[in-house]
């Protein structure tokens, strides 16, 4: 790895359930110096929906307000870094701007969705030093493009897991989309199930259930709009025997969720195939259902977790994640 010790690093990111933080942390704890800024302007439902949408024209001056305040207040401070982690709203004409004033400057790329979902990311290709994916089909797009897998913190790794008196069998926790709902739902005919469908907005999931037709037949009240305390998942990960993730069809990476159950050593349920061509896959562990037809044997759930090389869990750990992207 680079000697961070004493760098400066210019990081922009989504606020994502606290996991910018903890990608800061990691890296300071390694010697540099992080400037962290959300990499979107605002976090209103509005300027969300452009973004995502590519209507960021008709947002443009408060993109461009925000980004030449952010270059102002880093002007002085010489960076060594850009991180942009996720990238929706900056263009290649602001970071152009960024490195004329830090020619020195590298910067680093890393899309924890696939470049078919966010475009803005792979545009952004061309400028970058490196560029990272956590899904493997995107490195098929251009051969520039690295493949690294998400991580799990520590919060995971040092979660003591309760091996009696489980009050679920199987726990659900993420954004409602795709066909999650209806999926999780069909398992509570056989299995005693705990679901958190999460919601970022009340206006989007009411446009949602107007135009999307795998909308319709969800139950508004099993849709919540605060976030699942992080504290409370821990909780929940120790009160369930499987934790079951369902990932959105367009993408084949391992959802961060996956890989915390890695860290946490907990049985998991998934619908991503892809995951049998991981080192860590156990058909012990984790168990690969058809999201059309989700079937489980009860059997997986009752036999005990096998664990894994150490080596594997030092693999996907963030400091791990951290390192490979300086190295």
């Amino acid at each position: 790895m680079k000697e961070l010790s004493g760098k400066k690093i210019l990081m922009l990111s989504p606020n994502f359930f606290g996991y910018e933080n903890e990608i800061k942390k990691d890296i300071e704890n390694k010697g540099a110096t992080v400037l962290w800024y959300d990499e979107r302007p605002k976090n209103d439902f509005f300027t969300k929906v452009f973004i995502r949408l590519n209507l960021k024209v008709l947002i443009k001056k408060k993109i461009y307000e925000y980004y030449n305040n952010i270059i102002e207040q880093t002007k002085n401070t010489k960076l060594d870094y850009l991180f942009l982690v996720a990238p929706e709203t900056i263009n290649e004409e602001l970071i152009t701007k960024i490195k004329s004033l830090h020619p020195n400057l590298e910067i680093y790329i890393y899309m924890w969705d696939s470049v078919k979902n966010k475009k803005n990311g792979f545009a952004l290709l061309s400028i970058a030093d490196k560029f990272f994916t956590f899904d493997p089909s995107d490195i098929k797009i251009n051969q520039k493009i690295q493949f690294l897998p998400l991580f799990y913190i520590d919060d995971y790794k040092n979660l003591s897991i309760n091996t009696t008196n489980k009050k679920y069998d199987i726990s659900f926790v993420g954004t409602v989309h795709s066909d999650r709902y209806p999926i999780v739902k069909r398992l509570e005919e056989d299995f005693k199930v705990f679901h958190y469908f999460y919601s970022p907005s009340k206006l989007l999931f009411k446009l949602q259930r107007l135009l999307k037709s795998s909308f319709k037949n969800i139950d508004p009240s099993d849709i919540h709009f605060e976030s699942f305390n992080k504290d409370d998942l821990l909780k929940l990960i120790n009160e369930s025997k499987a934790v079951i993730d369902i990932e959105h069809p367009d993408q084949k990476g391992l959802t961060m969720r996956t890989i915390e159950m890695l860290g946490a050593r907990k049985k998991f349920i998934t619908t991503n195939s892809n995951i049998r061509e991981y080192d860590f896959f156990n058909e012990a562990n984790i168990l690969v259902i058809d999201r059309k037809n989700p079937v489980i044997a009860k059997s997986f759930l009752e036999l005990p977790y096998v664990d894994l090389d150490n080596s594997i869990y030092e693999k996907y750990s963030l400091s791990n994640w951290t390192k490979h992207i300086f190295q």
